[in-house]
């Protein structure tokens, strides 16, 4: 017979315990594909670069926050204090980050909603004007996320994909000297129509395949 420490070894398995120690993301037109993969072979990520992607740059230390608000509509019965039934009827997704880079021209146009693309950096002076729209218009992205977490033999890539994110809100921006000046972002998710899928999920790197028998998945090619 087994004894509750024997379960709880077999049930408990600490190589599955993450943090993500390093985080990248980066934006796209939506006319860019969402990766299928973020591998392109054993040891080797896409180059997100060339397929279109932009970079979102270096950001706090609290990372990027993915929130997912679950609603649901409850059933009750007569003679049952508690519901009978229950179904999830609407899921709201976002994504929060706050970038401490400035002066991308793609993030700027991503805070303020404007097109830059004509917006040109004066030789001379290295001067860049452009004027705040008064209604942002709200463009549509791709946004991939992909973080690291773990030595070079037993590394984990984990990965979220959206194809389909449009700015929710910006927070103030504060000039002084204590802080970098920073923009604090947040997205809504959409379902996109090609995809069919609001989000895709990655996990991959030399610590999936060490542990690939307490993760579970059937093996594939």
């Amino acid at each position: 017979m087994p004894t509750f420490q024997t379960i709880q070894q077999e049930a408990d398995d600490r190589s599955l315990i993450r943090k993500i120690q390093r985080a990248v993301g980066f934006l796209a037109p939506t006319s860019v594909e969402l990766p299928a993969s973020i591998f392109s072979g054993a040891g080797a990520l896409v180059d997100l670069k060339a397929l279109g992607y932009l970079p979102l740059g270096m950001v706090t230390p609290d990372g990027y926050e993915f929130g997912r608000d679950v609603k649901s509509d409850s059933v009750s019965a007569l003679g049952y204090a508690g519901s009978v039934r229950s179904d999830v009827s609407e899921v709201a997704r976002t994504i929060t980050v706050t970038g401490i880079e400035t002066g991308r021209k793609h993030v700027q146009e991503l805070i303020y909603g404007t097109d830059l693309s004509a917006t040109t950096q004066a030789t001379a002076t290295g001067e860049i004007v452009f004027d705040e729209p008064d209604l942002p218009v709200g463009k549509e992205y791709r946004f991939i996320v992909l973080g690291s977490d773990g030595p070079a033999d037993n590394n984990w890539i984990l990965g979220r994909g959206y194809g389909l994110v449009k700015i929710a809100s910006t927070d103030s921006q504060k000039w002084g000297s204590a802080d970098p000046i920073s923009n604090s972002l947040t997205f809504d998710v959409f379902t996109d129509d090609e995809i069919g899928t609001p989000v895709r999920h990655y996990m991959g790197g030399t610590g999936a395949l060490k542990h690939k028998t307490a993760l579970g998945f059937t093996a594939g090619a």
